[in-house]
This record gives structure tokens, C-alpha cells and sequence, in this order.
């Protein structure tokens, strides 16, 4: 199968213009960032090249319009990587100087070169500026923030190969002309169209995905990004993180910081004796229970399947033993009032970080721990559970 020239370029630039139509109303909803803002202004140029792409062919006289069209590809590849600088937080005054000199330069050099050049006015400066911000690009994507997302090692991709295809493109242009076998077998506009049409496909979705972890990631490799179930309650390993921040917090203010692990371990004997249907009902109730009855303030957070933890800074005269006690007496009055077969167990430990440490993610394992003898053994000091 064979395609002409105009629908290789219709295809492509239709390609273009949906990919930047979508990421542009992304980037309007989500209110992005400066990285996302240069991802979209590169998926723009690409719509205004094709646009003049196609003015070219449509209206061989429009001279002009190879121009824009030279300079816009190259802004294209160059605001992936500016987008890429931003997203690492570095200055990006030279960039932006480079961009500009070097969209000038293509834009001029294609008037100079003039209507006597015909569809390859400026072509090797618009090649070699391809190249040079496609080797930008990958390099820039390789260090800072933006190389700890395994997202971004499919935008190096991206612009690894788009640099070498432009700078082979470079040499068979030069060696051999545009009319030779070799430069319309590979490196004409058929394969250019092609080319196009999957690296902007590509480059839309990575940019996506980088550009949605951005907040998180920029310039800082000890951020973290803290997860919430859609009940409220925090995940594992982010309550842990949230605690080590605020033990120190708790700790300059003079401040204990109390963590309460809770356990109702015989859910899976109810599931087994009762059905399955009985044993999420208590599983429910008890997390709603936990929520409901923490202090208003307090971080709520997932132990295990039948654990939850409460955090929560307390001045140094607490009475930690009547708090929990009135915290368990309601987690079982919320249990009995289901009416279910058999009312769990409930264990409580109490972990305080004047005196297990001040590690969030071992203070939930010591609380949990005496949670989990409270519950095996039945004994409930409602305080600190015995070890």
C-alpha cells in the first residue's frame, strides 16, 4: 500500500491534534504545574507545525509557512525538554535563551535559503536542532527527580531515538541529497509521518504519567507520597512516616506522642464458623468504630487486615489508661450492637514514644504487638497491654 504525501500528513497531524487537544484540557483541569504548562506548550507547537505542514502542501506558494513550520517542530522536542528541566527545579534561564536562539536560527535559515530550496528550505538546521534537543532531553530525563520515576526512562527513550534519527537523517541528507534511494527509502517524509505519529502517541502518555507524580517528586528524593483508603484511614507505610514527623514535632513541644494499636484477630475463625458475610459486617463496623471514637485530631491507620492504629500527641499528664478503656468499652458496644452471632475479641496496646522510641514505624509494631496479646490472652488492663 502506498500513501501520497497529503495523507501521511493529514494522519500525522491529526494524530498531533487530538494528543494535544486532550493534554491541553488535562493540563486547564488539573491547574498544572511548570513542568506540565512546558509539556503542553511542546503538543501545541506540534499542532501549529502540522498546521503549517499543511498550508504547504495544500498552497505551494505559502512560502512562509515551511518557516513556522521548521521552527515549531523544533519547539516541539525543545519544551519536552524544558518540561523536563522544570520538572528537576533547575534554572532554567539558559535554556529558554538556547530555545530561542535556536528557533531563530532555523526559522532564518529557511528564508535564506529561499523558495529555490523548495521542500527542503532549512532542512539540516532543523535536523540538527532536532537532534540537539532530543540528546537534551534524554540526558536531562536521566538526573534529578525526574530519573527516579521509572515512568521517565520511556521519555529518554522517546528522545534517544528521535536524536538518532535526526542526526542520521543529518548525514544521508548531506551525503547523498533528499532525492537519493537511501534517504527516501528511510529517512523521507512517509517514515518521517510514521515516526511522528508513535513518538507523540508516546510522548503524551509518559508526560502524562510524570506530570501527575510531579507535586511529589520535584527536586526532593526524600518526599514521599502518602496514600489514603477512601474511608480516610491512612495505609501502613505512610502513617508510619506521618508519625516519625510528628514524634519530633511532638517531642520539640514538649509532648508525648501516643500510639493505640487495636486488634480483633478472630474475625477469620468468625468467617470460618459463621460465613464470610458475617466476618466483613464486624470488619466494617470495626473500622467505622475506630474512626468514630479517635480523637478528632488523631491519624488513623492501617495495621493489617484486623488491625488499625491511632496516633496522637498528649501533654505529659494523660491518663493513658482511662482513654483507652473508655475506647474499648465503645469499640464493643458498637460491635454488640450488630447483633451477630459472636462479638470479637477487641485487644489494645498503647505505645508512647517517651518510652519506646521515637521511630513511627516501631511504635506501630510495639502497640500492635501488645494489641495482639491483649486479644490472644483476653487480658485487658485498658492501658498498657502485657507483653
Amino acid at each position: 500500500m502506498v500513501f501520497d504525501v497529503l495523507s501521511l500528513q493529514m494522519a500525522a497531524s491529526l494524530v498531533i491534534v487530538v494528543s494535544a487537544v486532550m493534554y491541553l484540557l488535562d493540563t486547564l483541569m488539573l491547574k498544572d504545574a511548570l513542568p506540565g504548562r512546558l509539556w503542553a506548550t511542546a503538543f501545541l507547537s506540534g499542532v501549529f507545525s502540522a498546521v503549517a505542514y499543511l498550508v504547504w502542501i495544500a498552497v505551494p506558494g505559502a512560502f512562509i509557512a515551511i518557516a513556522l513550520g521548521n521552527g515549531a517542530f523544533v519547539a516541539a522536542t525543545a519544551f519536552i525538554w524544558l518540561g523536563s528541566v522544570a520538572f528537576n527545579g533547575r534554572p532554567l534561564r539558559v535554556p529558554v535563551v538556547v530555545t530561542a536562539v535556536a528557533l531563530v536560527g532555523v526559522v532564518i535559515a529557511v528564508l535564506v535559503e529561499g523558495s529555490r530550496a523548495g521542500d527542503w528550505a532549512g532542512a539540516v538546521p532543523l535536523f540538527l536542532a532536532n537532534a540537539l534537543f532530543a540528546v537534551l532531553g534524554a540526558i536531562e530525563t536521566r538526573r534529578g527527580a525526574i530519573a527516579r520515576r521509572w515512568s521517565a526512562a520511556g521519555l529518554t527513550v522517546i528522545m534517544g531515538i528521535e536524536a538518532v534519527w535526526f542526526s542520521l537523517r543529518t548525514v544521508v541528507f548531506v551525503a547523498q541529497g533528499p532525492e537519493s534511494e537511501v534517504f527516501q527509502t528511510y529517512f523521507g517524509t512517509s517514515v518521517s509521518a510514521f515516526l511522528t505519529m508513535a513518538l507523540v502517541v508516546a510522548a503524551v502518555v509518559v508526560t502524562s504519567v510524570l506530570r501527575t507524580n510531579e507535586s511529589a517528586l520535584r527536586g526532593n528524593p526524600e518526599t514521599r507520597q502518602l496514600i489514603v483508603d477512601r474511608t480516610g484511614v491512612l495505609l501502613r507505610e505512610s502513617f508510619g512516616a506521618v508519625l516519625t514527623i510528628l514524634v519530633a514535632r511532638a517531642d520539640a513541644a514538649g509532648e508525648d506522642l501516643c500510639v493505640i494499636g487495636i486488634r480483633v484477630d478472630d474475625l477469620r475463625r468468625v468467617a470460618t464458623a459463621f460465613g464470610p458475610e458475617e466476618a466483613e459486617d464486624m470488619a466494617r463496623a470495626f473500622r467505622a468504630s475506630v474512626r468514630r471514637h479517635a480523637p478528632t485530631m488523631a491519624l488513623v491507620g492501617v495495621t493489617d487486615a484486623t488491625g488499625l492504629s491511632i496516633a496522637f500527641s498528649t501533654p505529659p499528664a494523660t491518663d493513658h489508661r482511662r482513654l483507652v478503656r473508655v475506647l474499648h468499652e465503645r469499640l464493643v458496644d458498637d460491635l454488640s450492637d450488630l447483633g451477630t452471632s459472636v462479638v470479637p475479641v477487641v485487644g489494645i496496646g498503647v505505645a508512647l514514644a517517651s518510652e519506646d522510641g521515637r521511630d513511627g514505624p516501631t511504635l506501630v509494631d510495639r502497640a500492635d504487638a501488645k494489641a495482639r496479646h491483649a486479644a490472644m490472652s483476653g487480658e485487658q488492663p485498658f492501658g498498657f497491654a502485657a507483653e
